[in-house]
This record gives C-alpha cells, structure tokens and sequence, in this order.
C-alpha cells in the first residue's frame, strides 16, 4: 500500500488552522517534517492506517526499471489502494492478478491494472471472476471503446510493447471511463454469469 508523506507544509498548515495533528503511523516523514516536529511543542496523535476502499489496485513488478516510473506515477497522482507484487515465475503473475480480481470484485478497489509481459493469460484469467470485465490496452481507442462498450474494471496492459507516455494516457483514460457496462451489455454479462459461463445463443 502508498505511504502518505509528511511534510513540514503540511505540519505548518495544520497548526495555522489550529487543527489537530493526526499522522498515520508508518507515514513518510521528510526530514524538514522531522524538524519541525522537533521545533514546535504540539501533540501528535498518531493513527493505525485504515483500510481503504475505492481507488486503483495495481500487479506490478516495481523492480523493474520501465515499471519504476510507473509507480512513481500512480502514486503522484493518488487513489493508489495496493501494488501486489507477483512472486518469480508464470504462476506469481496469475495468483496475483486473481488476489486483483478478488479486491475489485470485492470492492476493496474500484479498478485494477495488470502490467504483463504476455497479456493474453490474465486477461482470459481474469474474465472467469464474477464482477469482472478485462481488456488488453494495446493503444488508448481500444481502452475508450472497451469503457464506453463494456464499462471494463480490470486493464492488462503488455509494458513491453508500450511507452510510459502511452501506458499513462490508457489508464487515465481507464480510471475516467465508467464503472459499469451499459444496460444491455450488463443484462447479456449477468446472465452468463449466472449460467455458470454457459451461453446458449
């Protein structure tokens, strides 16, 4: 999960207002917070970290140097719930984009993003979950159609065949679009569902 970050801005704002000082425990704190904190006699009340509901969830490999930028992106840009990291080898990328899925389905987040080498297997993966309609974002058209037609909630997108530049424009073309199909497509998506995956047409 992001951090919050603490700055001595912030810290001042706060005292400005005579509000009173609640801070995440584990939260980030910049060294010029750090001062501040030292230079000023006010109470801190320090919190657990709630868990937060909405936002994007992400499956990423943060060590990778084109996934680095990435990162730094979503967390600038907030609504960022969760950065699973999948373990080594084929399998670690499907079991996480199924604990994705399930946080989606769930509502623990709103949307997901897949990063993958190979697109093909998560999203077919993650298609068979209940409550979930995914896409592979090749180019930001087929992203806008797949929201608009589909009202899409989980995006895989093949990092390796895209540039950062285009990677950010998909998903915040994904994060605006809607987060439900449309009336007719819903009906048609419910009713698999409910029929198991069968569809007799």
């Amino acid at each position: 999960m992001s951090r919050p970050i603490v700055t001595a801005i912030l810290l001042e704002d706060l005292r400005r207002a005579d509000a009173e000082i609640r801070l995440q425990k584990g939260a980030l704190i910049t060294p010029a917070a750090r001062d501040w904190l030292k230079d000023h006699d006010v109470p801190v009340t320090w919190e657990e970290p709630t868990k937060r509901t909405g936002g994007l969830a992400v499956v990423m490999d943060p060590s990778l140097p084109e996934m680095r930028a990435m990162r730094t992106m979503l967390d600038r840009d907030g609504g960022l719930v969760e950065v699973i990291e999948p373990a080594p080898g084929r399998g670690g990328l499907l079991a996480a984009t199924r604990r994705l899925c399930g946080m989606v389905s769930r509502g623990e987040a709103t949307k997901g993003v897949v990063f993958a080498q190979d697109g093909a297997v998560p999203v077919c993966l993650a298609s068979k979950h209940n409550r979930i309609r995914a896409a592979l974002g090749v180019n930001v058209p087929m992203v806008e159609e797949a929201c608009r037609s589909l009202g899409i909630n989980v995006l895989v997108i093949e990092y390796v065949t895209q540039t950062t530049y285009l990677m950010k424009q998909m998903i915040m073309r994904f994060k605006a679009g809607p987060t439900s199909a449309p009336p007719e497509m819903a009906s048609t998506i419910e009713a698999i569902e409910q029929g198991g995956g069968r569809a007799d047409w």
